[in-house]
């Protein structure tokens, strides 16, 4: 199923009201070198382990080596948390509408040590006005539907400094999402391509 069949009413993690579920895990993943432990919980994406794309997004990502960058739709805050452990000159900020993901993301930071990231609850871009990034990665919320998905990637846009980009990890076959990258950036390239996933970037041009 795409995220254009998902119907209006279906219940997802992408929410101000997640699925009830009061079940915790304890997640752990070593990449890089670096050892990130995370609380997690029903009602967020990959409750009770890192999922694979996330971690092919991890491995392949172009990070810069100062500035800021923004997690979309940090979920428990495991790609912020390892952006900060990779380069903690970087300013993170990780997102999420999700209250219980942004709950979870703090305490993770936390515990984790990272002192170098903030994060914020937001549906999309709407409490990052006037802000700008020199990179914003995502593992988008499939689940949310292109309604979701769209947005976010029109809004990314506006939100980068020329010449940043906007870095998205997916399923193989998803391929309407890439070509709304082109579309909106006027570019878009295949960066990764591993264990059935996919990462995408476009660059915000002059």
């Amino acid at each position: 199923m795409t995220p254009g069949d998902r119907k209006e009413r279906a219940s997802h993690y992408y929410s101000k009201n997640p699925p009830r579920d009061q079940r915790r895990f304890s997640l752990r993943l070593d990449i890089k070198g670096k050892r990130i432990e995370l609380a997690s919980s029903g009602g967020i994406f990959s409750k009770s382990k890192v999922d694979r794309g996330t971690i092919v997004l991890l491995e392949s990502m172009i990070l810069p080596e100062e500035g800021e960058v923004l997690d979309m739709g940090c979920g428990c805050g495991v790609i912020g948390i390892a952006v900060s452990k990779f380069r903690p000159k970087l300013k993170v900020t990780m997102v999420d509408v999700n209250p219980l993901a942004v709950r979870l993301s703090k305490e993770n930071a936390e515990s984790n040590n990272i002192s170098n990231s903030t994060v914020m609850q937001s549906d999309l871009y709407a409490s990052l006005e006037g802000r700008q990034f020199d990179l914003i990665l995502s593992n988008p919320p499939l689940a949310a539907g292109y309604k979701v998905i769209f947005p976010l990637i029109e809004g990314a846009k506006s939100r980068l400094k020329e010449g940043c980009s906007l870095q998205i990890v997916l399923r193989k076959g998803v391929n309407a999402i890439p070509k709304k990258m082109a579309n909106v950036f006027g570019n878009v390239d295949l960066i990764s391509k591993k264990s059935g996933y996919r990462v995408f970037r476009s660059i915000r041009q002059a």
